[in-house]
C-alpha cells in the first residue's frame, strides 16, 4: 500500500484512496486491486514504448484487515480514442468528438464474490458530460481534491507543492 505506480515523476501527483467491504458494510481483507491510468499526456504505457517505463501507472494492491486501499499516481487526463478507421467514420457521422475523460481503471475481485472492472472520473474533465464511448456514470465521478497542506504532503511522501486526493469506495456482492 502507499506505492507510487508513477515510475517516470511525470505529472502532478495524487493519491487514491478507499475501502472495500461487503453487501453488510464489513471490510474486506484480501480483495485485489488492480488500477491502470493514462499519464498526464493521455497515453498509457504500451502507447509509448520507449517514452514511458514498461508498467507505468499500473499496480496491484491487496487490502489489509480494514479493507482499505491507496496509491500514488498522477492526475489523469483526457485522451482521443482511435478515430482513423471504422470508429472515426461513425463518430464523424454522427457528429461527435473522439475524446474520452480523464479516469482511472479498476478491477476489484475476491474470491467468493463478484468482481468488479469499472473506471472512475475526474468530474472538472472537459469531456465529462461527452464522453465518446457514453462509459460516464453519476456513480463514477469521484471528487478531485486539491491538498497544499504541507503535513499532508508529508504524510504521503510527497515533494511538491500540492497533489491531488481521490477517494473511492467499492462494495462487492457474494458470488451466486
Amino acid at each position: 500500500m502507499g506505492t507510487d505506480i508513477c515510475l517516470d515523476g511525470k505529472g502532478e501527483p495524487m493519491v487514491v484512496r478507499g475501502q472495500i467491504r461487503d453487501i453488510n458494510g464489513t471490510p474486506l481483507q484480501g480483495v485485489k486491486v488492480d488500477v491502470w491510468q493514462a499519464n498526464d499526456e493521455g497515453f498509457y504505457d504500451v502507447q509509448q514504448q520507449g517514452l514511458q517505463p514498461d508498467f507505468n501507472l499500473r499496480g496491484m494492491f491487496t487490502t489489509g484487515e480494514d479493507g482499505t486501499y491507496w496509491f500514488k499516481g498522477v492526475r489523469p487526463r483526457h485522451y482521443a480514442i482511435p478515430d482513423d478507421g471504422p470508429v472515426g467514420d461513425l463518430l464523424n457521422a454522427l457528429g461527435r468528438h473522439p475524446n474520452r475523460p480523464a479516469h482511472l481503471h479498476f478491477i476489484v475481485s475476491k474470491d467468493g464474490y463478484e468482481g468488479v472492472t469499472t473506471h472512475i472520473f475526474d468530474p472538472d474533465d472537459p469531456y465529462i458530460d461527452n464522453d465518446a464511448v457514453l462509459g460516464v456514470k453519476e456513480s463514477l465521478i469521484a471528487t478531485f481534491e486539491k491538498v497544499d497542506d504541507p503535513s499532508k504532503l508529508s504524510e504521503v511522501d510527497i515533494k511538491a507543492p500540492h497533489h491531488w486526493e481521490v477517494a473511492f469506495d467499492f462494495v462487492l456482492t457474494p458470488e451466486a
